[in-house]
């Protein structure tokens, strides 16, 4: 029975199978990724959002702490450095006014004494219009402070401003630290709502604060705040209150105005307080829910991405085998010159590689004949195969190549057909043209090209023998000398040269090579030696010393050469070495017997290697250096004389200076210290002045005496304000306007008691230094000018600002005084002014001959140009 013919398997294509599987591992680590990924961003996103809650909760939660902690610092600060406890009731009731103008959120300040009866109260309101302190507030309030501590009181709304209140209460000691009472305080909370109502949480998040009740005390709905809600139901407002951490986590809950949040707390410790911040949750997740979507449509495009991927690497896997196979198919053909052309560092690479050597190996075992062939052909020199009877059998490309010649040309030519005319001519047998042997043998002789030029070679021949012993023919390789023989001739000229160059040095110069022979000896040399050029060159054994020493002795140019030789016995002075370059100075005989100090410079001769190959010396005549230094030293000691003769003279004389500017010093410092004792006792004496004006004062009763006896204690105290400002600084002769002015006008608003939150004072003033002569006149403009501003700009406490400026140009000075108040009246004429202050600065300005002028339009401006007096 016949067999049946096994069944061909079907084929199923590598890349197809390779395809598939990169796409799905690449979509198995995408999905992966991906899920791990998002994952990961969720708990990072719910991370991130508590956290920048948190930051703006922390932020609002230490703004209201800040506040409470400053005005409980005021109180302690009023209770402690105060005196507040031993002060008298006038002195007590000063100071709870001072500490009400300084703090607008203190809406009235009480003091109670030991029993808790109220001594003093200063508030902003009427009696009639101030709440009272409940009766469980003041014995909290002297509870806590019997035993040092402070009070923060429950938030409460007034009835009448509809305001947040809170009482705050600190103990009052005396210096022994005994307990004296308390001070207490209503503060006004209202700038919480402002806060919370300025916080900007996302863009539809909401702030609100809570007491450790739950109660509602700051919210942008001021309707609830009012009606005392209570969230305690809250989340976050339960967590506080109960005391639980805050979450770390963005966890949803209800918030304030009922919808889903995520939201967190701060609390603010003492006082029992918390700052909840809340965003909606679909603000919060907005954004992670954005990169949910990108995500997803990356995931798709990854997708593709790895769909084409892994085509084109399996395709690229696949590529290789498929070129061997093709090549094998060319092979089995008979194309035995087929290559694989992959150059992968792997097994296909490899493979390729081994294929390749598998396919050369064929082709070396089949035509090694054109092998060689080729190889003859191709090589850099000429080769000449000559038959036995000197005719050319077979030459190379760079043959033809150089003689010009075409192979047919020269292929069974004799050999003497390429050879110059005057190069030795073979007989008729090859062997006449070798030197007595058969062996390899390099000669020397001229070739000539088609066109007729001269080449020089380096011929080398071998002879070839047959089985027998019998000469088969002559192997000729032409070595082309032309760069040699060019070279050797730039040398011999390069050579010359330098021989020329060092003949007609000016400075008698030798050359030695590296074992001691003279190379050169030039006409300086031979002037000073007296030994001709032609008796030295090419002698050695240190033959060129003997003219000099009259004996074979080491010179400095051996040193260059063996630099460790004992350098001492070659009788040198001044051996210095630059880089490999010796100098040094000796004394040698001439020729006529004469003894000269030389200067002597070697260095060494370095070729194109680096490698020493001989050394150069050069000599010098410094007979007339030597005596120029004998002339300069004994110039050199008669001025050392000279110089010391009057160095003695100076040092008298600058001893005798000393003493008379130590003799000047010690007057100016006594004149320094009698000039300060003047400004100082003028100071004293205006003081006396304005002491007794105040004295006056007390005694008048007219109003108008009193007024213009207050203007003139003004004026002299600027005055005086110059002498005490000159005697407190170390420069006597010029003052700082800057600090000047600022002194005057403190003391100005503090001798009207203007309240400084009604008028604002801005002085704009640089380093401008004057003298008395300048600053006293000056001063009574700025006196006046001010004293004016502050009496009639801002009459029934308005509120407004006094600008002071000045500027210096040279001794041109400019100053500027600027209100902002009702305006001075149209009728006044600074030169006809009714009253004294206006005329005295018209009459200080022309003093400084200056000019002054006055602008109505907006409040008013005086602006003075004023010429500085020397």
């Amino acid at each position: 029975m016949p067999q049946t013919p096994p069944k061909k398997k079907k084929f199923r294509s590598l890349t197809v199978t390779l395809a598939i599987a990169f796409v799905a591992m690449s979509l198995a680590i995408v999905l992966v990724t991906t899920g791990l990924q998002g994952y990961s961003n969720y708990q990072n996103q719910q991370r991130t959002i508590s956290y920048e809650q948190k930051l703006i909760a922390q932020g609002a939660a230490d703004s209201v702490k800040n506040m409470v902690t400053d005005r409980m610092d005021k109180l302690r600060g009023t209770a402690y450095l105060s005196g507040l406890a031993t002060s008298q009731p006038e002195q007590q009731k000063a100071t709870l006014d001072k500490l009400l103008h300084f703090d607008p959120a203190f809406r009235q300040v009480i003091l109670f004494d030991a029993s808790g009866e109220e001594l003093v109260r200063s508030s902003r309101v009427s009696r009639a219009e101030s709440n009272p302190i409940s009766d469980a507030i003041r014995a909290d309030i002297l509870s806590q402070a019997i035993q040092g501590k402070t009070i923060i009181g429950p938030v409460y709304i007034d009835e009448k401003s509809s305001e947040p209140m809170v009482v705050m209460a600190v103990p009052v000691t005396d210096i022994f630290g005994d307990y004296k009472g308390a001070l207490a305080a209503e503060v006004n909370l209202k700038f919480m709502w402002d806060l919370v109502g300025n916080l900007k949480i996302g863009e539809g998040g909401a702030a609100y604060v809570v007491d450790g009740r739950g109660n509602l005390i700051a919210y942008g709905d001021i309707s609830r705040v009012l009606k005392r809600e209570n969230v305690l139901g809250l989340e976050e407002v339960h967590r506080f209150v109960s005391n639980q951490a805050p979450s770390f986590d963005a966890e949803e809950s209800l918030g304030i105005e009922g919808d889903t949040v995520i939201a967190n707390y701060v609390s603010l410790g003492e006082p029992d307080w918390a700052v909840i911040v809340e965003m909606p949750k679909e603000e919060v997740y907005r954004e992670f829910n954005k990169g949910l979507y990108r995500t997803i449509v990356i995931l798709f495009a990854s997708l593709v991405l790895a769909s084409v991927a892994g085509i084109l690497l399996s395709r690229f896997i696949t590529k290789p085998l498929i070129l061997l196979r093709d090549a094998t198919r060319e092979i089995s053909k008979g194309n035995l010159d087929t290559r694989v052309e992959i150059s992968s560092m792997n097994e296909i690479g490899e493979l390729a590689d081994s294929f390749n050597r598998m396919t050369a190996d064929l082709v070396q075992t089949t035509v090694s004949r054109n092998y060689f062939d080729d190889i003859l052909k191709s090589m850099f020199d000429m080769l000449i195969v000559l038959a036995p009877d000197a005719t050319i059998q077979s030459v190379n490309r760079r043959t033809c190549d150089v003689l010009g010649y075409q192979e047919d040309e020269l292929v069974a030519r004799p050999f003497s057909h390429i050879l110059s005319p005057d190069s030795p001519r073979p007989d008729s047998g090859a062997t006449g043209m070798l030197p007595e042997t058969w062996a390899v043998t390099e000669i020397e002789r001229t070739l000539m090209t088609k066109g007729g030029r001269k080449i020089p070679v380096i011929l080398s021949s071998s002879v070839m023998h047959d089985g027998t012993g019998a000469v088969r023919g002559i192997v000729c390789l032409a070595h082309d000398m032309t760069g040699r023989k060019k070279a050797e001739e730039e040398l011999r000229e390069s050579r010359q040269l330098f021989m020329d160059i060092i003949s007609f040095l000016p400075d008698p110069t030798f050359v030695i090579d590296k074992a001691g022979t003279v190379l050169a000896w030039n006409r300086a040399l031979e002037v000073m030696s007296g030994v001709p050029a032609e008796e030295i060159i090419g002698k050695g054994n240190y033959e060129y010393s003997l003219w000099a020493y009259g004996r074979r002795r080491p010179l400095l140019i051996d040193l260059v050469l063996d630099p460790d030789k004992d350098s001492a016995r070659l009788d040198y002075t001044d051996i210095r070495w630059v880089g490999r370059t010796v100098t040094a100075q000796t004394v040698i005989t001439k020729a006529d017997g004469k003894k000269i100090p030389v200067s002597l410079v070697t260095s060494p001769l370095i070729d194109s290697q680096g490698n020493t190959v001989g050394a150069i010396e050069s000599i010098r005549d410094i007979t007339s250096v030597k005596n120029a230094e004998a002339d300069l030293a004994r110039l050199n000691a008669g001025l050392e004389k000279i110089v010391k003769e009057r160095t003695q003279a100076l040092e008298e004389e600058v001893e005798i200076r000393k003493q008379a500017e130590a003799a000047i010093r010690l007057s100016l410092e006594e004149k320094v210290l009698l000039l300060r004792e003047v400004h100082h006792r003028v100071n004293n004496n205006l003081q006396i002045i304005i002491s007794l004006t105040k004295l006056q004062l007390r005694t008048l009763e007219d109003p108008g005496m009193k007024q213009a006896l207050s203007d003139m204690q003004n004026r002299v105290r600027a005055m005086a304000i110059v002498h005490e400002k000159l005697y407190q600084t170390e420069d006597l002769s010029s003052i700082d306007m800057a600090d000047y002015t600022r002194y005057l006008v403190t003391q100005i608003f503090s001798h009207y008691k203007v309240d400084r939150q009604k008028i604002a004072l801005t002085i704009d003033i640089g380093k401008i230094l004057l003298n008395i002569d300048t600053a006293i006149p000056l001063g009574l403009i700025l006196n006046e000018l001010v004293g004016n501003a502050i009496k009639y700009a801002f009459p029934d406490g308005r509120k407004g600002e006094l600008t002071i400026r000045m500027t210096e140009d040279g001794e041109i000075l400019t100053v500027v005084v600027q209100d902002n108040g009702i305006g001075i009246s149209s009728d006044i004429d600074m030169q006809n002014a009714p009253t004294l202050g206006i005329r005295l600065v018209s009459n200080l300005v022309d003093q400084l001959f200056g000019t002054i002028e006055l602008d109505r339009s907006s409040g008013t401006t005086f602006t003075m140009v004023l010429h500085e007096t020397k």
